[in-house]
């Protein structure tokens, strides 16, 4: 069962209710927009989730000074398949970003991924949040391409565009 926005609140403003520390990390899946030229990054990333995504995407709150874990869930946010989670972490992305528009040849693409990412709350003040993974590296889920210059798209919706399931 998904974390609700009342839960993570409670759980953040409440800290650790073992070692009584306010800081804790959220660890969640979230959308990233990727430009890219001829599939390659160019230019920053940027985060392309809400509120309510991060919540959602969340699979694990610990204490950072204790490491005392006060959420867990294993269960995949999109499709509710056990261990969904765990094997996305550990797998690298089926979805291929593509090097060229296949409509136009366009090289500038909008691509959109799944990444993991860690947010450091002390109880209402929040750090930005950071990701340790790049597109090639396990835990980074492509899923959408948009060309820039004829807006084709290429998405991926079945099996689960995060855990295959």
């Amino acid at each position: 069962m998904p974390l609700a926005e009342s839960e993570l609140a409670a759980l953040v403003e409440g800290g650790c209710p073992s070692c009584l520390g306010t800081k804790l990390v959220v660890s969640a899946y979230v959308t990233q927009n990727l430009p890219l030229l001829e599939g390659e990054l160019y230019g920053r990333p940027s985060w392309a989730y809400k509120g309510e995504d991060l919540v959602r995407g969340t699979f694990t709150i610990a204490c950072v000074g204790c490491k005392a874990t006060l959420y867990e869930t294993a269960a995949c946010f999109l499709c509710g398949r056990e261990n969904g989670i765990r094997e996305a972490l550990e797998a690298e992305s089926t979805f291929a970003l593509p090097t060229k528009c296949g409509r136009c040849d366009g090289a500038r693409m909008d691509a959109r991924a799944y990444v993991p990412i860690d947010v450091v709350y002390a109880q209402k003040r929040t750090e930005k949040a950071r990701t340790q993974v790049e597109p090639h590296e396990p835990g980074f889920h492509a899923f959408r391409a948009e060309c820039k210059g004829c807006h084709e798209v290429l998405a991926r919706h079945t099996p689960c565009a995060l855990c295959d399931g």
